[in-house]
């Protein structure tokens, strides 16, 4: 009862919406100003953002001098917008582009706890937004400068707005405009990623109320409301005619016809996984809400399972269903590989090889939604089966939504071809929605055992891999076995250099281990409302440590950061105060990672385009190489071109500048580097 009495003061009035910011909000923090720019997504996001500053040209997408027609604009206006503010173009720090992002993500769990109120009721809501709020997967992306920390916001917003209008039955044409507010950011953030979600949600609960009861309602109706629609296309259609005009109709080619596509016909630049591989990620991407997630689907079944023998009937009747689409498709991406593709250069031939080489199990969630709609309109399924027989409750009704919006969601991102751990982002709040309730009913007397000693495990196998993978003695281990792989120096060269990299302090690390083990004694003690607190300042201990103490130090696997070092050696920085003269630009070699570009400077070249010879012109110096020696697909080879420059600059009678070598871990790519920086000056060598 104390707990409850906790629960309830802490998610009263307007406690729960300051508390609920404050805990993603200051989770994510330090990685925020901490970290440095990642490779190579949110380098590549942050530069054309960048570069839409410098250029003032807020249409086309760029990354240098390439188009980047992958995503529509909305992300970068934002970080666009936030560096403008905070900062300016002129700025190289990555945090001002993560703003957006660390917004978006705390503005994520206040939503999740305003489109569960009417779902599962406000004491439900704080538990699952806050233990959502919390999690590794939420907190990480809040401090990436990419897409899905504003995405997860606008899509659980949208929710919010559709829950509303299926719950209250009121045709509120404010949840309505919302809703299509919503569905017109989010495209111009990702794309179809939101609408697809929130129908899935939406079309769910109809479907399921209909086969269960006999009508799904029409509660939906408002939503075709014409000023709702028309804001969604005043909103995306102004910025698509623009783009298609800037970019000469490539726009729409390079992000429909490649990269949307390639994300459906296969694992799309490398980006493949094994069977259950979001499901298998769980137990450290939604941790600590773990600890509540098999309760909440326990929770949900005992509450919307069918009673008595032909209600147990019906839902094996849709379990057969639903497991014959699945192998159907199963089929089908075994199958439409091998159909013959006509060689014809024509549209349609252009067609069937495209449609030969789809994937189809993705469509699995919406071809179940329509052939359950459909079985649940025929009059044999009505006169065979219990529908209407029992009022659904509001609470079975809410949960309805929850559990499509959940599970659908889930089924869709785990069975595409590519695979990416973010991706499954957006069902993340309504996972922390199930939790939340369940957290309820266990705080009511619910015993569950079984369920219980399972949610102990899965969050105790949470915290064993999130606490090994943050302790020193892990990131040892893992420099002995990165120094082995350089070709250019011994091992024990590198790993002397890397010595300071080994221990970091461990201040949070044991309060965090500490009160992991304390909420799995609560939560075994049957003190769920203690488990969950104790779980969540775990988790926010644990990420702290990991943000502030751990990532920042491993510099040996911050390749650009090294390469930095390498280049203060010779002043080569461009625009930085230093002793000497700073280059105008820096001329890479067997490096060309996004984090190179952003933090170092737009004009900065990196390979195919550097040049292979020095300048003639006097004004172009100095001149300063950054040289990676493991590089070894480098043509000619780094060793013969570091020769040719020096040849050069003797018959040039340059002065040579040579930093002593920089080792790291280029993670982007698993290959080791082996930076040095070098600096031609005409007129003598520099002094000082």
């Amino acid at each position: 009862m104390a707990g409850m009495t906790l629960l309830d003061r802490l998610s009263a009035g307007w406690k729960p919406w300051v508390l609920l910011f404050v805990l993603t909000f200051g989770a994510a923090a330090p990685g925020v100003f901490n970290l440095p720019a990642l490779d190579r997504d949110e380098s590549r996001f942050a530069q054309a953002s960048k570069q839409m500053l410098e250029e003032h040209d807020y249409i086309r997408i760029q990354y240098q001098d390439e188009l980047r027609n992958k995503k529509p604009a909305g992300i970068h206006w934002l970080q666009a917008g936030a560096t403008a503010v905070l900062t300016g173009p002129e700025a190289k720090q990555i945090w001002t582009y993560r703003v957006p992002s660390w917004l978006g993500a705390a503005f994520a769990t206040l939503a999740c706890f305003w489109a569960g109120l009417p779902l599962i009721g406000r004491r439900a809501s704080f538990v699952g937004a806050a233990t959502f709020g919390a999690t590794l997967l939420l907190t990480s992306e809040a401090h990436i400068s990419k897409t899905d920390g504003v995405l997860v916001f606008l899509t659980t917003l949208s929710i919010g707005a559709l829950a509303r209008l299926y719950i209250n039955k009121d045709q509120s044409k404010k949840m309505a405009l919302l809703f299509w507010f919503c569905m017109g950011a989010s495209f111009l953030i990702k794309g179809p990623v939101t609408p697809m979600v929130a129908a899935y949600a939406g079309i769910g609960a109809w479907v399921w109320t209909k086969a269960a009861d006999g009508k799904g309602g029409d509660w939906w109706r408002v939503l075709l409301w014409w000023p709702g629609p028309a804001i969604f296309v005043a909103m995306v259609l102004p910025w698509f005619l623009w783009i298609q005009a800037a970019t000469d109709g490539q726009y729409i080619k390079g992000a429909v016809g490649k990269d949307l596509k390639d994300k459906f016909t296969g694992a799309s630049e490398g980006h493949g996984g094994w069977p259950f591989y979001h499901l298998t990620h769980l137990p450290a991407w939604y941790f600590p809400a773990t600890l509540f997630l098999v309760p909440g689907f326990v929770a949900a079944w005992k509450a919307l399972k069918p009673n008595g023998p032909e209600g147990r009937k019906w839902m094996r009747h849709i379990l057969l269903v639903s497991a014959v689409l699945f192998v159907g498709l199963l089929a089908l991406s075994y199958l439409l590989p091998l159909l013959p593709r006509p060689s014809g250069t024509g549209m349609v031939p252009q067609a069937v090889n495209t449609i030969a080489t789809l994937k189809p199990l993705p469509v699995w969630p919406a071809l179940l939604l329509v052939t359950l709609g459909w079985l649940a309109s025929q009059p044999k399924w009505q006169d065979r089966w219990p529908i209407g027989e029992s009022v659904s409750t509001d609470e079975m009704r809410g949960l309805r939504l929850i559990v499509a919006w959940a599970v659908l969601t889930y089924a869709f991102f785990e069975l595409m071809p590519t695979l990416l751990s973010h991706y499954i982002l957006p069902a993340y709040p309504a996972f922390g929605l199930l939790g939340g309730y369940a957290a309820t009913r266990l705080m009511d007397g619910a015993k569950w055992p079984v369920t219980r000693w399972v949610s102990i495990a899965l969050f105790g196998l949470g915290a064993i891999l999130l606490l090994a993978a943050s302790y020193p003695g892990v990131t040892t281990y893992f420099m002995a076995e990165t120094a082995g792989d350089f070709t250019t120096v011994s091992a024990d060269e590198v790993l002397a250099s890397w010595s300071q990299y080994r221990e970091f302090p461990l201040w949070l690390w044991w309060p965090g281990f500490i009160l992991c083990g304390v909420a799995i004694i609560e939560f075994s003690r049957r003190h769920e409302c203690n488990a969950a607190l104790f779980s969540i300042l775990a988790s926010v201990l644990i990420g702290w440590h990991v943000r502030i103490y751990m990532l920042p130090s491993q510099v040996w696997v911050q390749p650009t950061e090294t390469a930095r070092l390498a280049l203060e050696d010779v002043c080569g920085v461009p625009g930085e105060d230093c002793k000497w003269q700073t280059p105008a630009r820096i001329l890479a070699l067997g490096y060309a990672e996004p984090s190179y570009v952003l933090t170092l400077g737009t004009q900065n070249l990196h390979p195919p385009e550097t040049p292979l010879d020095l300048p003639s012109d006097p004004s172009a110096y100095p001149v300063v190489y950054l040289i990676n020696f493991e590089d070894r697909k480098a043509e000619p080879p780094v060793t013969e071109e570091v020769a040719h420059l020096r040849q050069q600059a003797e018959q040039m009678n340059l002065c040579v500048t040579e930093t002593e070598s920089y080792y790291a871990l280029n993670y982007s790519n698993g290959d080791p580097v082996n930076f040095r920086a070098y600096r031609f000056d005409r007129g003598g060598c520099p002094e000082g």
